[in-house]
């Protein structure tokens, strides 16, 4: 890392977070240095290799874009993006923000053995012994291969506690206690292996506190994996632990989401991982007799709320902020995993609530793992009334805005649909904290979903620490549906996940079917843009009017993102026509005094880039104009569902 990175993350401390820094820089570079240099590899030991079959068998496991053969011996230190290798030396001295290794988020979601809640599963349901052999060959290969400190799985507190978390699920479906009195194989593997492991892990977690301006979804991942493995097992110091554990998640669950459940991160596909992690950690408590307040469950009431408000018919979320694809809890084996629909059956059961249960909601593995039989009963029995009705959904204390309208598929339908027009606006904060890391430059940006189908949409993320430019672009104003003006973006980049010069948006009215916003992102350039987002429900019509205040001659640019399915054609001079397969046509018809063009796939400079998902993109179709301007200037622009 750069002297300028760390020069501009200083700037984002107060006085308090600079003594916790170095508190910190003592615990990372001495103590857990000198347990580094007493821990060595023990090359000398061998891992039984008796995989399922003679071999010849294969079960892939998703990592992103490329995924793993789990009945084979993993590579632990590989990335299989670039496959690069990171080394196995001091964890806290890698640097993981180059292209050097690879990328250390591909090693790290191997490394978080989602996958062994597969094995477990498998061995739950058959009692093979070779699936218990499997999931032990698997966790003594990881310990022999990341001794205690040793190499870039040590290096994030995050991943550490999503490894107790997982392995607190497979010690549920392995029975562990009972399968050591049973077998004594699995009890040595257990006393030997198993428990010092996770006796390292929570030491860690407690010792590496993400506090200050790094205290946001990793803080809770810390106090979650603790909490859960100290509901787990007997971990030393196990009440202190737990009540410390138990004592932050309260205090994150307030401070973290908005009391009308909107997480403050400002990063939607963050949302389901955050809210599971909140959630699992209720589930233990209650378990374990250690239930969390009412406040906690009210918020988490309300943030399960906004899940389900977000959601589209086809349950697809606004892709506002960063997203990586992370998943707390993966039992499964197939391809992308929406974790949102999943998560919104488990708020139904957990909260006994039908108004969280949707008409075509189901049951599915990872809520079987979490539940497990009383909770398949107790969702059967509840009533479906959780589908969104015909109305909006604002969230003016957090700043985000969803206009909704829903109704019956006509009679030529074959099966029971409903068509949905949905516009989510975004008027809120850049992020959460000071470094407001997985926040976006998209003040005053909007989606358009139709029927269940992203049609106008956020670009995405693609990618953290490698490929600088890319992240550059994805962070950027210019690839959301919003106004940048000057080339620059709406605060700065200081980093992959850093911001400084953070905007300020501010709502100015919020009617019925009508929402105003500004922010003051380029207030450094003497321009106050706003924007004015105005539904006529019965047309189903949004009219976006934007307002540009400046005191000087600037250039704007104004694009219009579409999903990579999209067609578009212009019909006429500046009227533009979208379709995508599954969903009604729409027509955009642009500002008279604009000139726009299609986009797609350019890269100098970059411009049409979408990101599904993380560590893959491809070409998009932009609408784009610009402008030189002076002084105050206004555009209008129409998007028409049509019927």
């Amino acid at each position: 890392m750069s002297i300028s990175w760390y020069i501009k993350r200083i700037k984002t401390f107060s006085a308090r977070e600079i003594l916790y820094r170095v508190r910190q820089r003592v615990q990372t570079h001495y103590l857990d240095r000198k347990i580094y240099q007493k821990e060595t590899p023990d090359m000398a030991s061998e891992v039984s290799s008796a995989l399922i079959d003679d071999g010849n068998a294969h079960l892939m496991y998703p990592i992103f874009e490329s995924a793993v053969d789990i009945y084979k011996p993993i590579d632990w230190h590989l990335d299989l993006s670039s496959k690069r290798r990171f080394p196995k030396s001091f964890a806290h001295k890698i640097n993981i923000r180059s292209d050097e290794f690879g990328s250390a988020k591909h090693v790290w979601e191997v490394n978080r053995l989602l996958f062994l809640t597969r094995i477990a599963v498998m061995y739950s349901e058959t009692q093979d012994k070779n699936f218990l052999d499997l999931f032990i060959y698997h966790v003594t290969s990881w310990k022999r291969e990341n001794p205690y400190m040793h190499g870039v799985n040590w290096y994030s507190n995050i991943e550490v506690n999503i490894r107790l978390i997982n392995w607190a699920y497979c010690w549920k479906l392995l029975d562990g206690e009972n399968l050591q009195k049973e077998c004594p194989a699995f009890d040595e593997f257990v006393r030997n292996i198993w428990m010092p492991l996770v006796y390292d892990h929570a030491d860690y977690s407690f010792k590496h506190p993400s506090l200050y301006s790094s205290a946001n979804n990793h803080l809770v991942s810390e106090y979650a994996g603790l909490f859960i493995a100290a509901c787990c097992w007997d971990i030393p110091e196990r009440e202190s632990r737990l009540r410390y554990a138990q004592k932050g998640l309260e205090r994150e669950i307030l401070l973290q989401n908005s009391p009308d459940g909107v997480n403050r991160e400002e990063a939607a596909e963050y949302i389901q991982f955050i809210d599971d992690f909140f959630l699992l950690a209720a589930v233990a408590g209650n378990r374990a007799g250690h239930p969390f307040s009412e406040k906690y469950c009210d918020r988490l009431h309300r943030m399960a709320g906004y899940l389900n408000a977000m959601l589209d018919v086809n349950y697809n979320y606004p892709m506002y902020g960063d997203g990586d694809d992370g998943f707390l809890l993966r039992p499964d084996a197939g391809g992308h995993f929406n974790n949102f629909r999943s998560l919104l059956t488990a708020f139904a059961t957990f909260f006994n609530d039908s108004g969280l249960k949707r008409s075509d909601a189901a049951w599915d593995d990872k809520n079987e793992l979490i539940f497990g039989d009383c909770g398949r009963k107790a969702f059967s029995d509840l009533d479906a009334r959780g589908d969104n009705p015909d109305a909006n959904a604002f969230f003016p204390e957090s700043g985000h805005y969803i206009f909704r309208k829903v109704s019956a598929c006509d009679g030529g339908c074959r099966k029971k649909v409903r068509k949905e027009t949905y516009l989510h606006f975004d008027a809120a904060p850049l992020g959460f904290l000071s470094i407001a890391a997985h926040g976006h430059a998209d003040a005053l940006s909007f989606i358009l979903h139709v029927d269940g189908c992203p049609v106008m949409v956020d670009s995405g993320t693609f990618t953290y620490h490698t490929h600088k430019e890319w992240r550059k672009y994805f962070m950027g104003t210019i690839s959301h549906n919003t106004i940048r003006v000057n080339g620059m973006d709406q605060a700065t980049q200081a980093g992959p996940t850093m911001w400084l010069n953070h905007f300020r948006s501010k709502t100015l009215l919020a009617e019925s079917d009508s929402v105003l916003a500004n922010h003051n992102g380029y207030d450094k350039l003497g321009v106050t843009p706003s924007r004015t987002v105005e539904f006529n429900r019965d047309q189903e019509e949004f009219v976006i009017r934007d307002s540009l205040k400046g005191n000087t001659s600037y250039k704007v640019e104004v694009p219009f993102h579409f999903h990579p399915d999209a067609e578009i054609r212009e019909v006429s001079k500046g009227v533009f026509e979208a379709s995508v397969a599954g969903a009604r046509k729409v027509r955009v018809t642009t500002d008279s005094s604009l000139d726009y063009r299609i986009a797609c796939g350019e890269e100098s400079p970059m411009l049409g880039w979408y990101s599904d998902h993380f560590g893959e993109k491809v070409p998009c179709k932009v609408l784009y104009a610009s402008l030189e301007c002076k002084g105050n200037v206004n555009f209008e622009t129409k998007v028409k569902v049509l019927s």
